[in-house]
C-alpha cells in the first residue's frame, strides 16, 4: 500500500498551477448564473491570503496564480475526495498549503514542490534564483498554446524566441479528435481580451462540471487516475507559462503531471535517506533521481504468432493480441510504481509498448526494478516461451541534469542504456537452453493437444468448449484470453483491472497478467463494491466515440484501435456474395451476417477484402480484385527529434512531444476511420500509437488512406519538413497468414526508410510522398483517358511494359559497371511508345489528334518516374479486372 503522504505530495504538486486555469477564467461575476457564481474564487479569500501564498517584488505582489490555487481548492472542496482536507491525511502541511505555497515555500514539503516545479520547467540555478522576480506580463489571456512541432529542428535552425516567429496555435478547447490540430495564428487575431476571458471561463466551468461527475472519490488512487485523465482533456491546450521570456509550447497538463512525478521522487528520496531538510532539498547537484524506461521486446512475434488459425476468429485474435501489448506495458509500469511506492502520475511517458517514469535514486528503488523485471520476465518466458520480454533500464540524475543545457545529454544516456538492454533482455543463467518440461505438457487427447490458434502452447481443459473458440473447441488459456479481449473490445466501452482474487462473477481472463492483474469487461454492477474494497485497480474507457467526445467520468485510455463491425449495409450491397453461385450458400451467409450485426462481430478479413470490389451498372456484377492491403508506417528519425530537435529541452517538453505524437495515431486516426472520414470504415487497425501504425483493409481503399494519412500528418505537424513518416504497403490474398502479410508490409516499409525516408513503397516501387501524390493525379488522368476512349486496355498494358523498360534504362545510366549488349533493349521504349501513340491512341474517339497530344504526356511521366509508373497503372488494371 502506497504511503498517504506520497499521494498528498503527488496531488498537491499536480494541483500547484491549477490557479492559472482559475485565474484566467476569472471575469466579472455574472449574478444571473448562480451555478458559475458559486465556483468563482471568493474575493475576500483572495485578499486575505495574498501574503501567505504570493511573493513580493518592489513592493508589489507577484504570481497571482498561487493564491488562486488556494482559492480553487477552498472553493471546490466538496468536489474533491474528503481526505484532501482532513488533518490526519499524510504528514505535516495541509493539502492547500502544499499546493499553493510553491512560490513562497517555508517548509520542507513545500520546498519539494517548489523544486519539482522549477526542475520540470528546466530552470538552472540562476533562473531558479530569479524565478520570483517581477516578470513583464504579456496579454496572457489571449496567448494560446504554440505547437511544439513547429519549433522542432534537427539541424539547429530553430525559430527565434518570440511569438511572432510561430505561425500556428492550438484552440483553447477541450481535447478531442477534431481539436488536436493546430490553427493558423491569423484566425486568433480577432480574439480580444474579453473573448479570450470568456473562452477560458467556458472551458473552466465545463471542467468544474465534469469534476463534479468524476467517480470513485472514496478511492484516492482510482480518483487520481480519473482526475489525471480529466485534466488532460481540459488542460492539454492551456499554455503553462504565458509571462516573461518564455515560449508557450508546454501545456499546463504536461507541466502539472511532470511536476507531480518529480515531487513524488524527491520526497521519497529524502524520506528514505533521512535528509528532509530545506538545504538538502534545494541541492541541485546530488543524484537524487532515476529516470526509468521499460520496453516490451518482441511485439511483432507476440502479435503475429505463426501457426495461428485463419478461421473466423483470426481478426478477433489479432485485435486481442495487439491490445494485450498495451495492457502488458501499462500494467508493467503500474507494477513498478506500486513496488517503488509511486503513484500513476509518476509515469511521464507511455505509448506503443514503452514507458518512462521518474523515481527516487535509492537502493529500495533499484531492488524494486530488479524484482519487478524478474517477475514479469518469468511470466513472459513461461507464457510466451522466450519470444517476448520486458527490459527495464535507468540512469541516475540530479536536479541540475534536468536544465535545458544538460537534459539532452541525460536523455541520450538513457537511450544508450536502453540499447544495451536489448542485448541482455532476460537472465540466460535462469532461462537459457531448452524450455524444461515443454514436451511433457502434450499428449494426444483433446485436453493436451497443440493449441490450434498459436501452435505453441498446449490446449487447456479449463477453456475447452468455450463459446468464444467456435469450431476449434479447444485452445490454450492465452489464446482464449486474446480472443476474449478481441471479441469484447468492439462491444464494451469500458474495461476493469482488478486484483486476482477480486469478486468478479462475469467473464474475465483465464490467465491473469503477471499472475497479479485480472481483466474484465463485465463488472459494471460491482464497481462501487470493488472500489470500496480497494480491489478495483483500474477502470478505463477504451472506446472510440463517433461524437468526438472523450469520456470524462473515468480514465480515458487511447489504446484501442478502430475495428470495422458488420452493419446493415453489408446485407444488401452484394460484394461479399459475388462469385458465390449457390443460392443456398448466399442465404446462409446473409443469415450469418445478420447474427454478426446483432452480436457486434468484427468483419472477417475475407469480407474486408471483398470491399475492394467495384460496383458496375449491372446488379451483382463487380470489377476489381478481392484482396487486402497491408499498411505499415512510422515517424522518421524520431530518436533524432527527441535527442536534437529542441532548442530548449526539458522534461515537460519531452512529455508534451511524446503525448502529442501519440495523439495523432491513437486519437485522431481511429476517429477518422470510425466516422468514415474519407470512406475508410472498412479498414482494420492492428495497432496504432506512439509513432507507428499498422492497418489492414481493402487494397484500393487503403492506398487512398495512405495519401490521406500523410496529408493529415503534415497538417498536424505544421508542415515541418523535418517531421515526416514513411510507409510501406503490400497487396495480399485474404487467406494469407497474418505473419506473412506483416513481413511483406515490413519489407516495404524498410524500403521506404532506406530511400532517405519521407517515402512510400507500393508494388515494390519506392517514391517520395510528394511524388506519390502526383502519381495519384496521374492515375486519375489515365482513368479519364480510358473513359473518353483516348486509350484502350491494351495501351494500358503497354504503359506497364514501358514502365519496366524505363526503369531498366535509368538503372543502366546510373550504373558504374559495364553494360551488356542485350541490356540495351530497354532503351527502345521511347520509339515503341511513339509507335503505339500514333497507331493506337484515339482510335475510339472523335478527335484523334487531341487524344495523341494528351497521351503524349505519358512519355514525360515515364522518363521522370520510370518503374514507379506501375503505381498508377497497376491500380487501374487491378480495379478493372
Amino acid at each position: 500500500m502506497i504511503d498517504d503522504t506520497v499521494y498528498k505530495i503527488a496531488l498537491a504538486a499536480y494541483f500547484h498551477d491549477i490557479g492559472k486555469f482559475a485565474e484566467r477564467a476569472h471575469i466579472q461575476k455574472d449574478n444571473s448564473d448562480e451555478l458559475k457564481a458559486g465556483f468563482y474564487p471568493d474575493e475576500k479569500f483572495l485578499n486575505d491570503n495574498m501574503d501567505i501564498y504570493q511573493p513580493h517584488f518592489k513592493g508589489k505582489y507577484t504570481h497571482k496564480h498561487a493564491v488562486y490555487t488556494a482559492a480553487f481548492i477552498d472553493r471546490i472542496e466538496k468536489l474533491l475526495p474528503r481526505k484532501f482536507n482532513k488533518g490526519e491525511w499524510g504528514l505535516d502541511d495541509s493539502f492547500i498549503n502544499l499546493a499553493a505555497g510553491h512560490h513562497k515555500p517555508e517548509t520542507p514539503m513545500q520546498w519539494i514542490i517548489a523544486m519539482a516545479d522549477r526542475v520540470s520547467s528546466g530552470f538552472d540555478r540562476n533562473e531558479f534564483n530569479d524565478y520570483n522576480n517581477e516578470i513583464k506580463v504579456q496579454n496572457y489571456k489571449r496567448t494560446r498554446l504554440l505547437t511544439i512541432f513547429e519549433g522542432i529542428s534537427t539541424n539547429g535552425n530553430w525559430k527565434e524566441d518570440n511569438l511572432e516567429a510561430y505561425n500556428f496555435r492550438y484552440p483553447l478547447k477541450e481535447l478531442s479528435p477534431e481539436n488536436i490540430f493546430p490553427i493558423k495564428k491569423e484566425e486568433f487575431k480577432s480574439i480580444d481580451s474579453e473573448q479570450a476571458s470568456k473562452e477560458y471561463s467556458e472551458l473552466f466551468f465545463n471542467f468544474i462540471n465534469s469534476l463534479e461527475k468524476l467517480i470513485h472519490k472514496q478511492n484516492i488512487p482510482l480518483w487520481f487516475e480519473h482526475f489525471d485523465s480529466l485534466f488532460m482533456i481540459y488542460a492539454s491546450h492551456i499554455p503553462a507559462a504565458t509571462v516573461g521570456r518564455v515560449i508557450p509550447d508546454v501545456s499546463l497538463y504536461d507541466h502539472s503531471k511532470t511536476t507531480s512525478a518529480l515531487a513524488s521522487a524527491i520526497y521519497l528520496y529524502h524520506k528514505q535517506k533521512g535528509s528532509m531538510e530545506i538545504d538538502q532539498i534545494r541541492d541541485y547537484e546530488g543524484k537524487k533521481l532515476l529516470i526509468i524506461s521499460g520496453d516490451f521486446y518482441g511485439i511483432q512475434n507476440f502479435i503475429f504468432s505463426e501457426g495461428g488459425s485463419t478461421n473466423r476468429a483470426s481478426a478477433k485474435l489479432l485485435r486481442g493480441r495487439s491490445f494485450a501489448v498495451s495492457l502488458i506495458s501499462e500494467l508493467a509500469s503500474d507494477m513498478l510504481c506500486r513496488e517503488i511506492d509511486l503513484t500513476s502520475a509518476s509515469i511521464v511517458l507511455s505509448a506503443a509498448g514503452k514507458f518512462t517514469l521518474i523515481a527516487p535514486n535509492t537502493e529500495k528503488t533499484k531492488n524494486s526494478i530488479k524484482k519487478v523485471e524478474e517477475k514479469i520476465n518469468d511470466w513472459l518466458i513461461e507464457m510466451f516461451l522466450g519470444e517476448s520480454a520486458l527490459g527495464i533500464s535507468f540512469v541516475e540524475a540530479s536536479c541540475g541534469d534536468f536544465t535545458s543545457e544538460k537534459f539532452s545529454d541525460l536523455w541520450d544516456s538513457l537511450g544508450k542504456e536502453l540499447e544495451r538492454k536489448k542485448y541482455n533482455k532476460v537472465n540466460l543463467e535462469k532461462h537459457g537452453g531448452i524450455v524444461k518440461g515443454y514436451l511433457d505438457q502434450f499428449n494426444n487427447d483433446l485436453h493436451k493437444k497443440l493449441c490450434p490458434f498459436c501452435g505453441k502452447r498446449p490446449s487447456s481443459p479449463d477453456v475447452e468448449g468455450d463459446s468464444l473458440l467456435g469450431d476449434e473447441k479447444s485452445a490454450c488459456k492465452i489464446c482464449k484470453d486474446h480472443i476474449y479481449i478481441g471479441t469484447n473490445l468492439v462491444k464494451a466501452a469500458r474495461i476493469a483491472v482488478t486484483v486476482v482474487d477480486a469478486e468478479i462473477y462475469g467473464s474475465k481472463l483465464s490467465e491473469p497478467i503477471f499472475g497479479e492483474y485480472q481483466v474484465s469487461f463485465d463488472v459494471t454492477g460491482k464497481l462501487i463494491d470493488l472500489a470500496d474494497k480497494g480491489t478495483l485497480l483500474k477502470y478505463w474507457d477504451v472506446s472510440i466515440p463517433k461524437d468526438a467526445i472523450i469520456s470524462k467520468d473515468i480514465t480515458a485510455k487511447f489504446i484501442n484501435g478502430y475495428i470495422p463491425n458488420y452493419d446493415k449495409s453489408d446485407l444488401y450491397e452484394g460484394r461479399y456474395l459475388a462469385g458465390r453461385k449457390s443460392e443456398k450458400k448466399k442465404l446462409e451467409m446473409i443469415e450469418q451476417i445478420k447474427a454478426d450485426i446483432n452480436e457486434k462481430v468484427p468483419k472477417t478479413f475475407s469480407h474486408i477484402a471483398s470491399k475492394a470490389l467495384n460496383f458496375t451498372d449491372k446488379q451483382d456484377k463487380f470489377t476489381g480484385v478481392e484482396a487486402l492491403g497491408t499498411f505499415k508506417a512510422d515517424v522518421d528519425n524520431l530518436g533524432l527529434i527527441f535527442a536534437c530537435g529542441f532548442k530548449h529541452f526539458s522534461l515537460s517538453r519531452l512529455a508534451t512531444l511524446s503525448r502529442q505524437m501519440n495523439n495523432y495515431f491513437s486519437i485522431y486516426l481511429p476517429h477518422a476511420l470510425s466516422t468514415n472520414e474519407g470512406g475508410f470504415k472498412d479498414i482494420y487497425t492492428v495497432f496504432g500509437g506512439g509513432d507507428d501504425l499498422f492497418l489492414i483493409g481493402p487494397w484500393n481503399k487503403i492506398i487512398d488512406f495512405a495519401t490521406f494519412s500523410n496529408k493529415k500528418f503534415s497538417e498536424y505537424v505544421c508542415s515541418n519538413k523535418q517531421i515526416t513518416f514513411s510507409a510501406g504497403l503490400s497487396i495480399n490474398k485474404p487467406g494469407e497468414p497474418v505473419v506473412s502479410i506483416s513481413e511483406r508490409a515490413e519489407d516495404a516499409l524498410m524500403k521506404s526508410k532506406n530511400n532517405d525516408r519521407d517515402s512510400m513503397t507500393l508494388f515494390d516501387e519506392t517514391v517520395k510522398w510528394q511524388d506519390f501524390k502526383k502519381l495519384d493525379e496521374i492515375k486519375k488522368t489515365i482513368e479519364e483517358w480510358l473513359s473518353k476512349g483516348f486509350i484502350s486496355n491494351a495501351m494500358l498494358f503497354k504503359l506497364n511494359t514501358f514502365s519496366n523498360m524505363a526503369k531498366q534504362e535509368k538503372e543502366i545510366k546510373d550504373s558504374k559497371s559495364g553494360i551488356q549488349m542485350e541490356e540495351l533493349e530497354c532503351f527502345k521504349w521511347h520509339s515503341k511508345f511513339r509507335y503505339n501513340l500514333v497507331r493506337n491512341v484515339g482510335k475510339d474517339c472523335e478527335d484523334k489528334e487531341r487524344a495523341i497530344k494528351e497521351v503524349e504526356k505519358a512519355a514525360e511521366w515515364l522518363m521522370k518516374y520510370g518503374g514507379a509508373m506501375k503505381i498508377p497503372v497497376w491500380q487501374i488494371i487491378y480495379n478493372q479486372r
